[in-house]
Formats: structure tokens, sequence, C-alpha cells
């Protein structure tokens, strides 16, 4: 039965690693904010190290980072969890530490992909 709830969670985090980048649309923003400096005698030019031109670039990029290293990390953290599972020798404290691992890591990617989605609706619904 273990085993069995093992390999859906694994399953499960294959085809959303797989296809959860696709559940939102990808928005592509070219930087047309290009500030060039016209360097006098006594003028001080820092470039943009953000990359950024405006705070919605911003907090894209950061929200595009979050998602990202969620994906990623969700199948690693469900092998752990299972690791933990299958190493256990009957100990019920390594038992509840696996499964509390596989379901924080669910509940977790859950929200993240939920979170994106819900960002993108907003967009659509406030005509951005």
């Amino acid at each position: 039965m273990v085993k069995q709830k093992i390999l859906i969670a694994l399953s499960i985090s294959f085809i959303v690693l797989i296809f959860g980048v696709n559940l939102t649309t990808a928005t592509t923003t070219t930087s047309t904010c290009e500030f060039t400096c016209t360097s006098t005698t006594g003028t001080i030019c820092i470039q943009n190290p953000l990359k950024s031109c405006s705070f919605e670039d911003l907090v894209n990029s950061i929200i595009n980072f979050i998602f990202y290293v969620a994906v990623a990390l969700a199948p690693l953290m469900i092998i752990i969890g299972a690791f933990y599972l299958l190493t256990s020798g009957g100990s019920e404290q390594k038992i509840k530490t696996g499964k509390d691992i596989m379901m924080y890591t669910v509940i977790g990617l859950t929200i993240v992909l939920l979170a994106k989605g819900l960002i993108s609706v907003i967009k659509q619904l406030l005509g951005g």
C-alpha cells in the first residue's frame, strides 16, 4: 500500500514537472527602456543590474524565479520523502517524516501553481 502511494506521488510529481510549466501562459517582455549615458565631466552613470524596466517586470521576474525553483525542487523533495519511507525500517518517526515531506511538497507546489495561475487570471480580468 505504501509503495503504491509512493509510486503515485512520484508519477504526479513527474507529470507536474513535465507539463506544469505549460499550465501558465508564457509572457516575454522586451526591454525597451535602454538608458544611454552621455558621460560628461562629473556625471556618474549606473547600469540597471535588474534588467527590469518597471516594477511589474521586477515582480514578474521574481515570481517566475520562485515558480521555476519550486517546479525543479518538488520532484527532488518527493524522492527524499520516499527515501525516508523506504529506509524507515519500521520506525514510526521516519515514516511520519517521509509522509510529511511528501505531503508538504505537494501542498507547496499546488500553492505555487495556483498562485502563478491566479496572477494570469487577474491580469486577464483587468485587461493587462
